[in-house]
């Protein structure tokens, strides 16, 4: 489980493209900021930024269970 002010991370490096990251972080105010990364010059570059007000996180398990997580900011 992800703690208070932690951010989630996904990296990511398509197919002949530059690699690519969303980072989302918590807000005081609530929700989180989302920010779609590329890496270019060994530099993280914003290619687009906005406020969401929730995030599920899915993933399946090593024994193919999968399960839901929801994540809502501070």
């Amino acid at each position: 489980m992800i703690g208070v002010g932690e951010s989630i991370v996904l990296e990511w490096t398509p197919l002949n493209a530059c690699r690519r990251r969303l980072v989302f972080e918590p807000r005081d105010l609530g929700g989180w900021t989302r920010t779609e990364e590329e890496r270019r010059d060994e530099e993280w570059r914003v290619v687009d930024r906005e406020v969401v007000t929730h995030v599920e996180l899915e993933s399946s398990g090593s024994d193919g269970d999968s399960g839901v997580t929801t994540y809502r900011g501070p």
